[in-house]
């Protein structure tokens, strides 16, 4: 016999006494020990990304401890799935602005409210002995905290009408980036005091023209922006957050499309003048900025070129490094004058409207599939959780390679997660213009329907037209006709449906869609 194999046997042995001795130990007056077993115990979930496998190793770095608490195995599918065929995934990762497509297509279970929250037994006058609830729900409740993530992740992003049908991951939003030496010296200068955030939009303008051409140097512009076509969006959604300040009513609920026709809103006067603002701003923007997409946009900003940018707050780590060295962050501004679609005239506001446009239909998220259930679904449900646990969530947020914002207020006062990854960016301003963002009377996700996508793309060509040097008004026109073409071919009825569910704003709706 090796000493390998005596050691083996000996330690064998051992946990046999000790087990012997735990199960004979009533006889002394002691219980015997509770044995836990893990939970989800040989249960496997296979878990996919919809569209975009970007997010893939974020989830992959964070399953070996799942599969070690529980005493489950996690798959995860290298390629990208789609809502019409999920390859028998249980799990799924998604932008929001693929929701829509995948309740069109049956694919996402409802969760429940109890099983987010699963009920604590209440002790009463009559109930000495109440039923405790069991060990892993307590636990799960206490460890996901979900009365702490952000409103209007946990009330908006997350749900699709009434029902909840994923659980928010990461966020994204949109924030104003400027270069403290250019504003320092524009101030002494004579071109203003100590910089203080732009209230509106108009201001924002303003500002990016005394910035160009600081002292002659024709080399520094006053804003960078994604002008060109921008395969990340954020071209289109600084349009739209400077739109939504004109055209978002504070007593209307809907943005882009009329809630009881579908008819397109893009054609109305507030979408006009603030395509018309953002092509004047290009004039106050680097040389070649027609063709920028969000990459060289931040690139303008980080080697000196331009002085402001408008970009994702998650991407902070891409805005230092060159030659800007201390860099701040606002909020993004908002309107002092708002489009009432009612009566279809402005109205003057005494403080500024900012509603708060979130890309991406408002980040990212999980969800269960509907196919999954019995203990199945026990799992995935657990592993979706997970996921989304404050600890576990702080570790997806600080991935240098896929970075989002956190969902729970908590952390977001914390600032950046790993400032070292963000030179020169000011993380208590970064918390503060989240925050601010994030926490606005108004968030509005971005669009959320079946097809958004080719929504987005017809927004995108009208937009880069303008740019380019068609009248806005024609632009936009075209952008409406083929909106209007879209929803005609999957269904006028069924769109709007799905146009009101995504709205969360307890709109009627029947329970189903009109058919096909």
């Amino acid at each position: 016999m090796t000493r390998p194999q005596s050691i083996h046997r000996r330690r064998a042995g051992f946990r046999w006494a000790v087990a012997a001795l735990a199960l004979t130990s009533g006889c002394f007056g002691s219980k015997a020990p509770k044995v836990v077993q893990p939970p989800h115990r040989g249960a496997t979930v296979v878990v996919a990304a919809v569209g975009d496998g970007d997010v893939l190793p974020t989830v992959v770095a964070q399953r070996g401890e799942w599969e070690e608490s529980r005493g489950a195995s996690c798959t995860v599918l290298e390629q990208p799935v789609e809502p019409s065929d999920l390859h028998g995934a249980h799990v799924l990762v998604f932008r929001g602005d693929r929701l829509g497509d995948l309740v069109d297509a049956d694919a996402l279970g409802v969760i429940s409210e109890s099983e987010l929250r699963p009920q604590r037994a209440q002790r009463s006058s009559d109930d000495e002995n109440p039923s405790p609830p069991r060990d892993h729900d307590a636990t799960e409740a206490d460890a996901l905290e979900f009365d702490n993530v952000i409103a209007a992740d946990r009330e908006q992003v997350s749900k699709y009408g009434p029902d909840r049908v994923a659980l928010p991951f990461g966020g994204s939003a949109l924030v104003l980036i400027y270069n403290r030496a250019a504003l320092d010296r524009g101030a002494a200068k004579g071109k203003g005091a100590a910089f203080k955030a732009p209230k509106t939009w108009e201001d924002l303008d303003a500002l990016a023209k005394s910035l160009h051409g600081q002292g002659g140097d024709a080399s520094i512009a006053g804003i960078a922006l994604p002008f060109g076509l921008d395969p990340e969006g954020v071209g289109d959604a600084v349009y739209l957050a400077r739109a939504a300040a004109l055209a978002q009513h504070p007593h209307h609920y809907s943005l882009l499309f009329d809630s009881d026709t579908m008819e397109p809103r893009v054609t109305s006067p507030p979408f006009v003048e603030a395509l018309e603002k953002l092509v004047a701003l290009k004039a106050f923007a680097p040389p070649g900025a027609e063709n920028f997409d969000a990459e060289a946009a931040r690139r303008a900003f980080r080697e000196g070129h331009a002085a402001l940018l408008i970009d994702r707050a998650e991407k902070a780590g891409r805005w230092g490094g060159g030659k800007v060295k201390s860099i701040g962050v606002a909020a993004l501004p908002g309107s002092l004058r708002v489009f009432d679609p009612s009566r279809k005239t402005f109205e003057d506001l005494k403080s500024p409207n900012r509603p708060s446009y979130l890309p991406f239909g408002g980040g990212w998220l999980v969800a269960v599939a509907a196919s999954a259930s019995g203990a199945q679904r026990e799992a995935a449900l657990d592993l979706a959780k997970y996921l989304i646990n404050p600890e576990t969530s702080n570790r997806a947020r600080s991935d240098r390679d896929f970075p989002m914002l956190p969902v729970r207020g908590a952390q977001l006062g914390q600032g950046l997660s790993d400032p070292r990854a963000a030179p020169g960016v000011e993380s208590r301003e970064w918390s503060e213009a989240v925050n601010a963002t994030l926490l606005a009377p108004t968030v509005i996700p971005g669009l959320r329907i079946p097809g958004a996508d080719g929504y987005l793309a017809d927004l995108a060509k009208g937009r880069v037209a303008a740019l380019a040097g068609a009248p806005a008004s024609t632009a936009l026109k075209q952008v409406a006709e083929a909106w209007s073409s879209r929803t005609k071919t999957r269904g006028v009825a069924r769109q709007l449906w799905h146009y009101r569910r995504s709205l969360n704003h307890n709109l009627v709706t029947s329970p189903r869609p009109p058919t096909r």
